[in-house]
C-alpha cells in the first residue's frame, strides 16, 4: 500500500536519492530542509511516515510534532550515541542508522499501519 512519506534532511543528495527510490516504490515523498517546514507540512497532514535526521536542529519538535499527528516517526544519523539518546527523548520513533535502504524505510513506515 502506497503511504506519504516526509523526508527532512540537510544533505540533499541524501533526501533526493531516497525520495527517488520511495517514488519508484509508488510511495508519495515529500522533502524538506529544515524543522520550520516539515512541522507545516505535518501541521496540514496527510503524512504516514516521517523521516528526521536526528542531528538537525529542531528535530526533536519534528519527531514530536509527527508522534502527535499520528504520523510514524523515524529518526537517522549516522552517529549511535546521538541516536540513542533521540530514541530516550523519542520512544515512539523508530532508529534507522544511516547508511539504510529504501526498503527499510518502507518497512518502518508500514510497522505505523
Amino acid at each position: 500500500m502506497a503511504q506519504c512519506f516526509l523526508l527532512v534532511d540537510a544533505d540533499r543528495n541524501f533526501r533526493e536519492a531516497l525520495a527517488i527510490a520511495l517514488r519508484l516504490d509508488g510511495h508519495r515523498v515529500e522533502v524538506c530542509v529544515g524543522a520550520d517546514e516539515a512541522l507545516a507540512l505535518l501541521a496540514a497532514g496527510g503524512v504516514d511516515c516521517c523521516l528526521v535526521d536526528a542531528h538537525m536542529p529542531g528535530a526533536d519538535e519534528v519527531l514530536a510534532a509527527a508522534t502527535a499527528a499520528g504520523a510514524r516517526p523515524v529518526m537517522t544519523g549516522p552517529y549511535a550515541d546521538v541516536l540513542e539518546q533521540a530514541a530516550r527523548r523519542h520512544p515512539a520513533a523508530t532508529a534507522l542508522p544511516k547508511p539504510f535502504r529504501a526498503a527499510e524505510l518502507a518497512d518502518a513506515g508500514r510497522a505505523a499501519q
